[in-house]
């Protein structure tokens, strides 16, 4: 993921309400030169805006052990997968960067999946209220309700099993053997590589299988997505003398949602092999 660099005057003019998963690998600089970053809060369940270290790289590793020594002792010390937060370091010269988080990036997935869930029943509320296709075609009426069942079931439903499947990795995962049988070889050599630390091994678990699931469904959606705007690429929208104005707009409506969310999700897809680049490397779980 490239970091996208954005001038701002102060700190106020970062709206974190706007702020989408394409967004947690912008920086922030403002009139003073200062950095700052994204970071999604678990606990608090938002994006937060964090002061990014400013430190040359060979005073890096020992100012990141200074910071954990220092919240060992106050008992401050994060969880495993957190982010630390440093605070900025005067008269240093280079920006080294915040490390990519994928805890972070697959909460911000599993937002970003609540917010598609929502767009998926308003895409097929928009397309019916629109009546292109009339309940008397039978033909393609019924072609329309295979695909909205679709979407239902493996897209919204998906969205669902997603989110509950997340909540039982974190709270009550199942046995080791459970998801080493899943795995392919390379996830079950590494597996055999951290059996020495369970935590790490559970970390690994975590990823990949919100990785593969992620992937899975988003692959789906796109899937039904694309063949819903085929279906519809198809019609003349002008041969449909019988609809209204505010039919026409509505079928407008669902068309741009149907593009938009297909880009969000080809940019997601694309996202999802950095986090595979990174669960797969074991220099991750050292």
């Amino acid at each position: 993921m490239k970091n996208v660099i954005i001038r701002i005057n102060d700190i106020s003019d970062i709206d974190t309400s706007k702020i989408s998963v394409y967004d947690l690998n912008n920086r922030y600089v403002d009139t003073h030169g200062t950095m700052f970053g994204l970071k999604y809060n678990k606990g608090a369940r938002k994006i937060e805006v964090i002061k990014i270290v400013r430190t040359h790289e060979k005073n890096a590793a020992s100012f990141q052990h200074k910071i954990i020594q220092k919240k060992r002792d106050t008992g401050d010390l994060p969880a495993p997968g957190e982010d630390l937060q440093f605070p900025a370091e005067e008269g240093t010269a280079e920006d080294t960067g915040a490390e990519y988080n994928p805890e972070a990036f697959v909460e911000s997935a599993i937002e970003m999946a609540k917010t598609h869930r929502d767009r998926l029943k308003g895409i097929m509320m928009n397309i019916r209220n629109s009546n292109v296709i009339t309940k008397d075609n039978k033909t393609e009426s019924n072609q329309l309700e295979d695909i909205f069942r679709n979407i239902d079931i493996d897209g919204m439903q998906g969205i669902e099993n997603l989110m509950n499947y997340q909540k039982e990795l974190i709270n009550y995962p199942r046995s080791l053997t459970y998801y080493q049988a899943k795995m392919d070889d390379r996830g079950r050599a590494i597996i055999d590589t951290l059996a020495s630390g369970n935590r790490k091994v559970m970390r690994f678990i975590y990823l990949v299988e919100m990785l593969d699931n992620i992937t899975r469904l988003y692959r789906n959606i796109d899937r039904m997505l694309k063949a819903l705007k085929d279906f519809f690429e198809e019609k003349n929208l002008d041969d449909a003398k019988w609809i209204s104005s505010h039919e026409r707009q509505s079928f407008r409506d669902g068309m741009v949602s149907i593009t938009t969310t297909i880009t969000e999700i080809e940019n997601l897809l694309d996202d999802l092999k950095v986090l595979e680049e990174y669960t797969y490397n074991m220099e991750h779980y050292s």
